[in-house]
């Protein structure tokens, strides 16, 4: 008798289930390839569905964003005056 034949039936046979999924599994770049794809047709239903890409709103956002945290500096670099009658 083999040793696979002493061996209980729920036990796996590790080597084999290793060469199984080498043998289905995809290559590195094919999944890069498909993961660019996914993310391009998810960038383009976003434009459909807004008009505007991400990077669009993130341009439009980015001036007032400045704006908001110049006037906030400002804000906290004022000191009260300490001496009214000046």
């Amino acid at each position: 008798m083999t040793d696979k034949d002493n061996q209980p039936e729920n036990v796996v046979d590790l080597a084999s289930v290793k060469r199984a999924k080498t043998a289905t599994s995809k290559p590195r770049h094919v999944k890069k390839q498909e993961a660019r794809a996914e993310k391009a047709r998810k960038a383009e239903a976003n434009r459909v569905r807004s008009g505007r890409s991400k990077a669009q709103k993130a341009r439009d956002k980015a001036p007032t964003e400045k704006l908001h945290r110049l006037v906030d500096a400002s804000r906290l670099n004022k000191t009260p005056d300490t001496d009214p009658d000046s």
